[in-house]
């Protein structure tokens, strides 16, 4: 963003340094005009532009798979652990044992460590068959009637702890996979909270908290600085690809418009809408960097 400080232009393409590095742009020749010489981005063929416009946040989603990738491979991963058993209780009656690594929970793969505990309250009958390997040996435990009429819930008797475990290279690419479907799952669920009102805007975190984030995740270990960008990288593949006006998403729903209609809708419509959309976009980093100084000073007071 600003007045440009550094600029080289090689084989037809100029790169430049602004003087505020906040985020990147590319800006095609003709992109926001309606001049259509034969480089102008708007003179290509619609299908020729829906690739450029996805390449971007498809780009970002290869590189967070990649990324995680090479994360697990590093470091492997964490998997629910039972680190305790209640004497008689569900759990135990049916031979789950203290070191046990739970897989399955009645037939669903237990892709993070952190579903364990709601894949187990969710389940809707009396019994909940458990997928664990022990030493190596994959077992399949029975347990009957979880259900706790006290808690109100299901409820096996056991404290689940995360292990770290190393994974071959097929299990680690899967894995890599599940982490990018998951922050997509996330995003959805996140605006369909948004869309019913159960989300405030004190939820969000802006560019500050962002940066608080990552100093905190330096500070701690190289592993959960890689974690955290595979989180960023992915993030921001999806929300690119939302259909937003002024971002990539918002673009493409133009592109699709007018690969329907056989013609382009006029060019000062479309930018009008992105403008909005611009606006609404700075409006909520705004937004989001105010509430993230409010927290960090608060946190400093406090």
């Amino acid at each position: 963003m600003g007045p440009k400080l550094l600029k080289k232009t090689k084989n037809g393409t100029e790169f430049s340094l602004r003087a505020f590095p906040i985020g990147g742009m590319c800006r095609f020749e003709g992109e926001d005009e309606d001049i259509k010489n034969e480089r102008s981005f708007n003179a290509q063929k619609v299908w020729k532009r829906i690739i450029v416009v996805l390449s971007g946040p498809v780009t970002n989603l290869v590189f967070a798979i990649l990324l995680a990738f090479f994360t697990l491979s590093l470091f492997g991963d964490y998997v629910p652990s039972i680190y305790d058993v209640v004497p008689d209780a569900p759990a135990a009656i049916a031979g789950v044992q203290s070191g046990d690594i739970i897989k399955d929970v009645n037939g669903k793969p237990v892709k993070f460590y952190f579903q364990t505990v709601d894949m187990i309250v969710a389940v809707e009958t009396k019994d909940i068959d458990l997928t664990v390997d022990r030493n190596g040996e994959i077992k399949v435990l029975h347990l009957s009637n979880v259900y706790n009429e006290t808690q109100g819930k299901n409820y096996i008797g056991v404290t689940i702890t995360p292990a770290r475990m190393k994974f071959g290279v097929g299990e680690s690419a899967a894995r890599s996979v599940n982490y990018v479907t998951a922050t997509l799952a996330e995003t959805f669920r996140f605006f369909g909270r948004v869309a019913q009102g159960n989300v405030s805007s004190t939820d969000a975190t802006g560019p500050v908290g962002i940066v608080a984030i990552i100093s905190e995740a330096v500070r701690s270990s190289g592993e959960n600085v890689l974690r955290l960008l595979v989180l960023i990288s992915a993030s921001l593949g999806i929300m690119n690809l939302l259909p937003i006006p002024a971002m990539d998403g918002g673009r493409l729903v133009f592109m699709l418009i007018e690969a329907v209609r056989g013609k382009p809708i006029a060019a000062e419509k479309e930018g009008m809408v992105h403008f909005v959309g611009l606006v609404l976009l700075f409006g909520l980093i705004i937004l989001m960097t105010f509430n993230d100084i409010s927290n960090l000073m608060k946190g400093a007071i406090g």
